[in-house]
């Protein structure tokens, strides 16, 4: 495999980013829930510094694994660009006569694009999704059991809004696809036969028929646009109804005792970091959709 030293670099990255990422809640947790009586200024500044120190290193790390797998997918679309070309110039006449050479040409250009998100977002936000998943539920588990079980059930309508949404998108952008290269093909077409156009004055027949597959096809964007747009304010109602749950249930344990006042706060800001990777995960599904769609 080409990538494999960079996609291993950049792995390492992401879970690097991620626990350091995930360790801010803790030093705030333990900051909160010291000896009040013998807290000093030195020692906030000390936590302080703690939080600043692991946000930087957090920071740099999310530097690089853009800058790694972002890059490589670059790289891979640079490669499947060539292949492609290369595959092409060997094929036989009878290939051309086959296939329209516009149907061949959204193919080196949307597909190949979409191919890269594929290769590059996809994975990075899909591993940063698993890392914080794996890594963030243990620890409110051992927080409070009650609260982690309580928001499962609501992950669970946020997991049946992305696969929902991922079926929509998955059918309308191959659709799309599809219609791009009818477009492509009708303009290249149009451009080599342009002479017999002009010939027999069809210039205003052409586009007119042009114009028609152009409305049509951002129509069939716009219907994309539309699922994309209701699913993510969706996804962030049923994220702020489980911060509704989780402060309805939390602060009577709280009160009671059963858990401190700093591990309530570290369940609320570990609940705030699944909130990206839950934001995440349907804009992953968009990127996997559309890139097996082509």
């Amino acid at each position: 495999m080409p990538y494999k030293v960079s996609l291993t670099i950049g792995v390492l990255c992401i879970l690097a980013g991620v626990l350091f990422n995930l360790y801010i809640p803790l030093i705030v947790g333990q900051a909160i829930d010291a000896n009040w009586t013998q807290v000093s200024w030195s020692r906030l500044t000390i936590s302080a510094l703690k939080v600043l120190g692991a946000s930087a290193v957090s920071g740099t790390f999310l530097f690089l694994q853009r800058r790694i797998l972002i890059g490589m997918s670059r790289l891979v679309e640079y490669d499947l660009r060539r292949d492609f070309y290369a595959h092409l110039v060997d094929q036989p006449l009878s290939f051309f006569q086959e296939h329209r050479v516009g149907d061949l040409m959204a193919r080196a250009t949307n597909d190949l694009a979409a191919v890269r998100q594929l290769a590059g977002p996809m994975i990075m936000y899909t591993l940063q999704t698993f890392f914080v998943v794996v890594i963030v539920l243990p620890l409110m588990f051992l927080i409070s059991w009650k609260l982690t079980l309580l928001l499962f059930c609501n992950d669970a309508l946020v997991s049946l809004t992305v696969k929902f949404f991922g079926q929509q998108v998955h059918v309308r952008f191959e659709k799309i696809q599809d219609f791009f290269a009818q477009i492509t093909a009708r303009a290249q077409e149009n451009f080599t036969g342009v002479r017999v156009v002009r010939a027999y004055a069809q210039e205003e027949a052409e586009i007119a028929a042009f114009s028609t597959l152009n409305r049509q096809y951002a129509e069939r964007n716009l219907s994309l646009v539309k699922i994309d747009a209701l699913m993510r304010p969706l996804m962030q109602f049923l994220i702020g109804l489980g911060f509704v749950l989780i402060m309805w249930a939390g602060v009577p344990l709280a009160v009671r005792g059963e858990i401190t006042v700093g591990q309530f706060t570290v369940f609320n800001m570990y609940l705030f970091r699944l909130i990206w990777p839950l934001i995440a995960l349907g804009y992953v599904v968009n990127l996997y959709q559309r890139g097996t769609a082509v």
